[in-house]
């Protein structure tokens, strides 16, 4: 029996993993494309100072199965990639939290000398799109998928990815067209991306909706408004709500104390200025913006 070990390091939290099998492996994942795109960015190594396991993987047993018992994942059986993708982005999103670090579902750019992000709340519908408008007008990318900040809005880590082109094995969805299906819809052709390298802070917060059927809507967003959708935002990631396999939902890495950490943090973080903008596309969104800063 072989058993490899890894580790994951994301900001300032670590995971030792380790996969007890009986071939020779090279990793827990082939690529680590989407723990960047859905942590804002990862670095892996097959050495760790870690002396004990964050997740144990008995990759030859018969049954599939995971738990979560004491802080620790212990998996057994065959699982695609996507399902340990998820698995992965859970556990380290809960990690994160509690060690004071905030992940929002968001894309964000430095625009007119601040720091907009585009947030993806109760719904997700326009963050991207408004990234590639902002983008046309002169916008540089703070991020793409997901901010990672501290308690004051600092930005320490961002997806630099605008899409994510492939989905692991475990992880299709009919639902989700091709992310390029819906640029040709918006846009000619695609702006020059470029990466704003400087530190930064959330100024301002803008909730968008591309919804063609609905006259166009632009306004401040009141206190609870805005407390809510970042909680639904934050919560993103916790993965309460997802079912991993057939009959294999997402072990509760969440507890009362995290969740009222988020909502302490989100009380403070929604004193920034928060914008509704409901639009037909993300032009729409933008003139609005534009109106309003």
């Amino acid at each position: 029996m072989y058993n490899y070990t890894e580790q994951i390091k994301c900001d300032i939290v670590k995971i030792r993993i380790d996969i007890i099998s009986k071939e020779k492996i090279n990793g827990i994942l082939s690529d680590m494309n989407f723990l960047n795109y859905r942590l804002g960015g990862v670095e892996w190594s097959k050495e760790t100072d870690l002396t004990t396991s964050d997740l144990i993987w008995y990759k030859d047993e018969p049954i599939k199965s995971i738990e979560f018992e004491d802080g620790k994942i212990v998996i057994k059986g065959e699982w695609y990639e996507g399902e340990i993708q998820r698995i992965l982005v859970s556990f380290i999103a809960s990690k994160l939290y509690a060690a004071g670090r905030y992940l929002f579902h968001c894309s964000a750019v430095r625009y007119k000398d601040q720091t907009i992000m585009f947030m993806g709340g109760e719904s997700n519908s326009g963050k991207t799109m408004s990234e590639i408008e902002a983008c046309k007008r002169g916008a540089t990318i703070v991020s793409t998928e997901t901010l990672v900040t501290d308690y004051d809005g600092n930005v320490l880590l961002g997806s630099k990815n605008i899409f994510l082109k492939k989905r692991a094995k475990g992880t299709e969805r009919i639902d989700k067209p091709d992310q390029h299906e819906g640029v040709s819809k918006f846009f000619n052709e695609q702006p020059e991306y470029k990466l704003y390298e400087e530190k930064a802070g959330i100024d301002l917060v803008v909730i968008p909706d591309i919804d063609g059927n609905y006259a166009t809507v632009a306004g401040e967003m009141s206190e609870y408004e805005k407390e809510y959708q970042s909680f639904h935002c934050l919560n993103n990631y916790i993965g309460s709500d997802l079912l991993l396999a057939s009959g294999i939902p997402m072990p509760l890495f969440d507890n009362t104390e995290l969740r009222n950490k988020r909502a302490k943090f989100i009380k403070d973080f929604a004193k920034r200025r928060y914008l509704y903008i409901r639009g037909a596309g993300p032009t729409a969104i933008m003139d609005e913006l534009d109106k309003l800063i």
